[in-house]
């Protein structure tokens, strides 16, 4: 007999960690040899922020950016739809209206500080907001920061953990905190950045274990273009001809302030310059500008450059003066270069002329048109870039379930079109009254109190069919009724009964 061999099997787990892997990414050359850890700007922003002042069509595209992206307000929405209110929900709904975004400042509406910081992210590429915590260590207010005076640090060494409310689970990662400057004179004033959990010393720009009372350092929200420590302006390729355009504006007020004095030779044949008018010249052309010295005359003294003999018919002296306009460029040429550079600037914020107060060849259906591409194109997804940042990073410490802030956008909408795809809508049974009642309250901007019947809610094809049916019933009832009468006949009668029952049934079925 044959002995059986026992085979046992072990699941052998494979030995992982829960440690979080770092990013393995090396910090650029100007991060990693920064001057006490500060990192200088690539551009300096008081010369973008010149730029922008010098400009004639930079501040219109900026103005177009932050009115369209955060000008138009804010709102609230719950983070399911479907569900029903709760008094949770509720509660958490007015914490955020009236208790949180309202006290963000009592200077300015929270849109305004939004419109700020986007306008100085698009002159310089950097937004800074500063965030103060109340007692409770939630963000309570907002105030925006000069960018001129903000500087980067490189990230700290040492990785930091961070709690973040991931669909209503709380997820722990690690992260690199920087530090800002805000460096007035000689004087450095240090912040965190959002969300880290140290304190930090403002004055010394060191973290502590412990809080330092009146010199903690508060933090900062930094809005920027790019993915470096510095945004770059999106504008910032376009300065060479931004700044010709300025040139020759510049010279063109140079020409009507210095009045109709053209360029010009004056030429001397057989004469010499006297020393009163050689004088007369050079103060003439060193003062030639203002009104004062328009449409006057200039007398030229002339002597002969030969003394010839005496009886001999002395040689002519010749006084030429020669324009040199001609050389110089045509007005049309400046209009032309400053109406390129005008596209181009455009062109990196992909703004059609619309938006920058430029309207000739438009039309409102040309103009709706641009409008929808824009807003989709490009004030969509900046929009979405700033909700997150308010609702991930802002609002994250408050830990809300529910609610979040959406920024309003404008309402673009073809009339005519709308009307025509409600007809088709309501016809093919996809519209309700109340539908209808809400998209007419929404196009007259004004309030419509609900309809109090039980077809409000029904579509609206449906009823207008089922009450065909029974004003057609009705009358063919009344004519089978007298009918009925006029013949004495109780056949007829009872037909008139299978119907009703028939039609009843048909309409208690539409109901279910």
């Amino acid at each position: 007999m044959m002995n059986k061999r026992k085979v046992s099997a072990k699941v052998i787990k494979a030995a992982g960690t829960s440690a979080q892997v770092l990013s393995r990414q090396q910090e650029s050359e100007n991060e990693k040899y920064a001057v006490n850890e500060i990192i200088e700007p690539p551009y300096r922003i008081e010369d973008l922020q010149q730029i922008r002042e010098n400009s004639t069509i930079l501040g219109q595209c900026i103005d177009a950016y932050k009115r369209n992206i955060a000008g138009f307000g804010h709102e609230m929405k719950y983070k399911q739809d479907d569900n029903k209110e709760t008094p949770e929900m509720r509660a958490e709904w007015t914490l955020v209206d009236t208790e949180i975004i309202p006290l963000f400042s009592f200077e300015k509406p929270f849109k305004e500080i939004l419109e700020t910081g986007i306008d100085d992210k698009e002159t310089t590429g950097n937004g800074y907001i500063e965030a103060i915590r109340n007692l409770e260590g939630k963000p309570a207010e907002l105030i925006n920061m000069l960018p001129q005076y903000m500087r980067v640090t490189r990230k700290d060494d040492n990785p930091q953990e961070v709690t973040y409310l991931i669909n209503g689970k709380e997820v722990k990662r690690k992260k690199r905190f920087r530090r800002y400057v805000q460096r007035v004179g000689s004087v450095d004033t240090y912040f965190k950045e959002f969300g880290d959990p140290r304190f930090l010393n403002k004055k010394t720009g060191e973290f502590s274990d412990v809080s330092l009372g009146e010199k903690n350092a508060t933090e900062v929200i930094h809005l920027k273009i790019g993915n470096g420590p510095y945004g770059i302006p999106r504008w910032v390729s376009h300065v060479v001809h931004m700044v010709g355009a300025r040139k020759a504006e510049e010279l063109n007020l140079r020409y009507f302030k210095q009045g109709r004095h053209i360029p010009m030779a004056i030429l001397l044949k057989n004469g010499i310059l006297s020393e009163e008018s050689e004088a007369a010249i050079t103060d003439y052309v060193s003062n030639v500008e203002g009104e004062d010295n328009q449409h006057k005359y200039l007398l030229l003294q002339v002597e002969s450059a030969e003394e010839g003999i005496v009886g001999d018919t002395p040689t002519p002296v010749d006084i030429e003066l020669k324009s040199l306009a001609d050389i110089l460029q045509n007005d049309a040429l400046f209009l032309e270069y400053d109406e390129k550079s005008r596209q181009k600037v455009q062109s990196a914020f992909r703004l059609p002329d619309v938006y920058v107060g430029y309207i000739r060849d438009f039309n409102r259906a040309t103009a709706e048109s641009v409008r929808e591409i824009t807003e989709e194109q490009v004030f969509e997804p900046e929009r979405n870039s700033l909700e997150f940042i308010i609702n991930n990073v802002l609002l994250l410490p408050y830990g809300l379930k529910h609610i979040y802030v959406n920024l309003r956008k404008s309402e673009i909408s073809n009339t005519e079109d709308m009307v025509k795809t409600i007809e088709v809508l309501a016809d093919k049974g996809g519209l309700t009254f109340r539908d209808i009642r809400n998209i007419a309250g929404n196009m007259l901007n004004k309030e419509f109190s609900d309809y109090d019947i039980p077809e409000a809610n029904q579509p609206v094809a449906l009823v207008l069919e089922r009450h065909r049916k029974v004003s057609g019933w009705q009358k063919g009832l009344g004519e089978t009724l007298q009918k009925s009468a006029d013949s004495n006949s109780n056949e007829e009668l009872v037909n008139v009964m299978k119907d009703l029952r028939d039609l009843l049934e048909s309409m208690q079925n539409a109901e279910d």
